[in-house]
């Protein structure tokens, strides 16, 4: 059973388990300044370098904690159920059907019908995108509207993979290559349409996790830690131009070289882009139809990373980073002491890892207190008196509350 469906059951018959409905916490936002473009890939110590939204661009920014309602659940997995139903509908339809020429008319109809319902994820992401950035919507529902894009393209991937294997039943019939085109541009738009952060939120088990959240005019980062990982996802339509000639395919054709590829065009554009990871290993490398989207795929010494390459633009356009946090370099600390509490604050880059730990000024024994960033809560220290979650841009304070009393860190600017 997917996770959806679990937490689904959960929901419909353990009505005391039920997650707490979303946005139970503080909406406090920060802004900026609206209208800024948008930059690219920065460098992060120690680690592969990240698809980062700067910090002039970014309209909002916010901590929340979205657990799955009944109604969100209900709807996305109702959403789930339509897909694979549609699906079979097209098998049995394919199965059938006699000629050729049919098989090949529906094969395009189906295609046309994937090919609308991606358009319209993409649509609805980018109105829920851009409604919180101007502060029409909360954390909490663009969350919810990431949860239910990121489910509903998972579905329409198996679609595809069943339009692209059912013909391989049929002894005299295959796919045209124009068929199979439209299904790998659909599909490489598709995969775009999900990511790691927007997954987990459909899980029982890491729904309820503290989530930072960014959105420019048009990009969007999502990032949190979930056990020991660091998980991270960005998305910048600024950098992506489906209109625009593949650049990576015209300079091969250009070349006229027949030893020439287009991927590794593509695959020497991301060692400039990506040059930590390329000094250790070369990634995988593959391509989409004729979307001009490159998929780029590695698992690193310090985690793993997937990005998508537009080949209009040559640049990264959507990326996920998954890290360990025993792999993380802390590059500042602070610390404040009181009466009753000892708080050390060790961050990495912006928006990356953030390791809180409090003991007690007297014993040093570990202590469990709540934590805020900028007065809005992003978890507990636990037994082991430490918190790994998501350090914001800028100057940032951090407090530590426990029914002694509590502890505030200035963290500067780095």
């Amino acid at each position: 059973m997917r996770p959806l469906s679990a937490l689904l059951v959960a929901l419909l018959f353990v009505t005391a388990a039920v997650l707490p409905v979303a946005g139970t916490y503080p909406t406090q936002e920060r802004a900026g300044t609206a209208d800024a473009p948008l930059a690219g890939i920065t460098t992060v110590p120690n680690t592969t370098n990240q698809l980062t939204l700067p910090a002039d661009g970014v309209r909002r920014s916010s901590y929340d904690s979205t657990g799955i309602d009944v109604g969100t659940a209900t709807a996305a997995w109702s959403a789930q159920l339509q897909h694979r139903h549609e699906a079979r509908s097209f098998e049995e339809q394919f199965r059938r059907t006699e000629s050729g020429d049919a098989r090949a008319q529906l094969v395009a109809d189906w295609l046309s019908t994937v090919e609308a319902k991606q358009q319209a994820l993409d649509e609805r992401q980018d109105r829920a995108m851009a409604r919180y950035a101007r502060g029409e919507i909360s954390a909490s529902a663009f969350l919810r509207t990431r949860l239910a894009v990121d489910a509903e393209a998972r579905e329409l991937l198996e679609t595809t993979d069943r339009i692209a294997t059912v013909p391989d039943t049929t002894p005299d019939y295959s796919l045209s290559e124009s068929a199979t085109a439209r299904l790998r541009s659909v599909e490489g738009e598709l995969r775009t349409l999900t990511g790691p952060v927007g997954s987990q939120l459909q899980s029982a088990a890491t729904a309820d996790r503290t989530h930072y959240i960014e959105v420019a005019n048009d990009g969007y980062m999502l990032a949190t830690v979930t056990g020991d990982e660091y998980v991270r996802e960005t998305r910048l339509d600024s950098a992506r131009d489906a209109n625009q000639a593949d650049q990576f395919l015209q300079t091969a054709i250009n070349d006229g070289d027949p030893e020439t590829d287009r991927l590794d065009i593509a695959d020497e554009r991301a060692a400039d882009l990506y040059p930590w990871l390329y000094e250790r290993q070369r990634p995988s490398l593959t391509f989409y139809g004729t979307s001009g989207i490159y998929e780029l795929t590695a698992n690193h010494p310090n985690g793993e990373l997937t990005a998508y390459l537009d080949g209009g633009t040559t640049e990264a356009f959507y990326e996920e980073q998954v890290r360990d946090l025993s792999d993380v370099q802390t590059t500042a600390t602070r610390r404040n002491v009181n009466n009753t509490l000892a708080v050390t604050v060790r961050q990495s880059s912006p928006t990356g890892p953030l390791l809180v730990s409090a003991t007690d000024n007297e014993t040093s024994a570990s202590v469990d207190g709540t934590v805020t960033v900028d007065g809005r809560p992003v978890g507990t220290t636990g037994n082991d008196g430490v918190l790994w979650t998501v350090g914001p841009r800028g100057a940032y304070t951090v407090t530590v509350s426990t029914d002694t009393g509590n502890t505030t860190v200035v963290v500067p600017a780095n």
